[in-house]
């Protein structure tokens, strides 16, 4: 009985090691992507701005995303077809208000549908993938830490000399990411299976940017015989700024311009929770007269617009910047051929 044992214990032994020999993973692959991943990481603080182009919805959005060691705040901005959306993500619960003019505010946890609808996901995702959600972790976008079966080689894409990784799921199903070096810049991610077609392109020209991506293009075919485009999108980046710290209000219902009186209502229990007066919840609606209530609406109004004013000013400054880069780059390649 000991013998059979032994001899169980011995196939089982050389089944894995065996099983561990064919499917190993090149080391290179793992040290690439796990490079990605932490030039990802760089930084925990920080706002970027960016604006999507969802060919699929024929919509044009302006996003605006402020991130602190894993605290979101988005702002889908306001269209002529579009009422915009507020969101905060602090972890377990969200606070989504589903428009700018909205007089309540959901506070709902993270799987549910309305935080779905938020679109609040971590903006370090850009480029990583086509489904970028809050509840996505970073690293699952590198697959590294699912499976074991990657290999790479040295390929040519849109003239530069790259990294292709390549991990195979199952039959017929593969991941491929192209890899730049040095700056471990994920330029091209697809997917490939018999029901899905998956290519997000990344490019990278403005090196103010990084480690973001200045344009991201996400294309995604659903179906087994005939695939049909599910998404058609563009993502341009605006503006990247590393921040210290926000300004302690930036994660709370104060920073989603209330009116007063706003409901905010907790969707896990199904009940209004407070209202806004100004600064805080309360259990019971303020009492003001019109004039105040008229005061009040102006205030608030002059606030969005200031904002607005502020984001134009901004946005100018940082094309012009752009385009003074440009010159100056034009000018000291004219000036080292000469």
């Amino acid at each position: 009985m000991r013998i059979y044992s032994f001899q169980i214990i011995l196939v089982l032994f050389l089944f894995f090691l065996i099983n561990q020999l064919v499917f190993a993973s090149d080391p290179r692959a793992i040290a690439l992507l796990k490079g990605v991943e932490q030039e990802r990481l760089k930084y925990e603080c920080f706002r970027i701005c960016y604006t999507e182009h969802r060919a699929e919805e024929n919509k044009t959005v302006d996003q605006i995303v402020d991130f602190d060691h894993g605290k979101i705040r988005k702002e889908h901005l306001k269209t002529d077809g579009f009422d915009g959306i507020m969101s905060i993500f602090l972890g377990d619960i969200m606070y989504v208000k589903t428009s700018y003019d909205a007089k309540s505010v959901n506070l709902v946890t993270p799987k549910s549908i309305s935080a779905a609808g938020a679109d609040t996901y971590d903006p370090r995702l850009l480029g990583l993938t086509d489904f970028m959600n809050h509840t996505t972790p970073l690293e699952s976008c590198l697959a590294y830490p699912l499976y074991n079966n990657f290999s790479t080689q040295i390929v040519e894409l849109n003239g530069k000399k790259v990294n292709l990784i390549v991990c195979d799921h199952e039959e017929n199903c593969h991941t491929k990411f192209f890899i730049e070096e040095p700056g471990f810049r994920l330029l091209r991610t697809t997917y490939q299976s018999p029901y899905i077609d998956i290519q997000v392109d990344s490019e990278y020209s403005n090196f103010k940017f990084l480690p973001f991506p200045t344009k991201v293009k996400i294309l995604r075919k659903d179906g087994k015989e005939t695939k049909v485009v599910r998404f058609d999108r563009e993502i341009n980046v605006t503006d990247f700024e590393v921040k210290e710290s926000f300004p302690p209000e930036t994660f709370t219902l104060a920073s989603l311009n209330l009116p007063l009186n706003a409901t905010v209502t907790d969707h896990r229990i199904n009940r209004t929770i407070g209202y806004w007066d100004g600064e805080k919840l309360v259990e019971k609606p303020v009492r003001i007269s019109v004039q105040e209530r008229q005061e009040w609406e102006k205030k608030l109004q002059d606030q969005q617009q200031h904002t607005k004013i502020v984001r134009y000013v901004v946005g100018i400054i940082s094309g012009l910047l752009m385009v003074f880069a440009i010159i100056m780059m034009i000018r000291n390649r004219f000036q080292k051929n000469s």
